[in-house]
């Protein structure tokens, strides 16, 4: 008798924690929306400079890293340091900009990542 309680405990937890995961989502997994790089890239009007992008080509408008949805935005948010985070209204995309970054290029990246967030919907 006590291995058909331990298995119908086991029915049991596998049911619940499946109902919790169908309620609340996975924990840590965001809302399912991820922009791949390449269409950042070509949002933003990106060139491969090392290991870091430029727009346009220019180094005084540097990005470090590209954020493909919310959570990364999240994270980023909360750091600080050299670089500073420039993201789409709603933060479902953004970049991490390394400074200097020129106040051009800065309303150029808000202006192509509010209309690539647009177009994700």
């Amino acid at each position: 008798m006590y291995p058909r309680r331990t298995r119908a405990f086991s029915h049991a937890l596998v049911a619940l924690l499946a109902f919790a995961l169908a309620v609340g989502g996975a924990p840590g997994c965001g809302d399912g929306q991820s922009t791949p790089d390449a269409e950042i890239v070509n949002a933003l009007q990106l060139k491969q400079a090392n290991r870091a992008y430029r727009m346009g080509g220019d180094p005084f408008c540097t990005v470090d890293e590209l954020l493909n949805d919310a959570g990364e935005v999240d994270e980023a948010s909360g750091d600080a340091g050299r670089d500073f985070l420039i993201a789409s209204p709603d933060g479902e995309v953004g970049v991490l900009a390394r400074r200097p970054f020129a106040p051009d290029c800065t309303q150029r990246a808000k202006d192509a990542l509010r209309r690539l967030a647009r177009e994700s919907e």
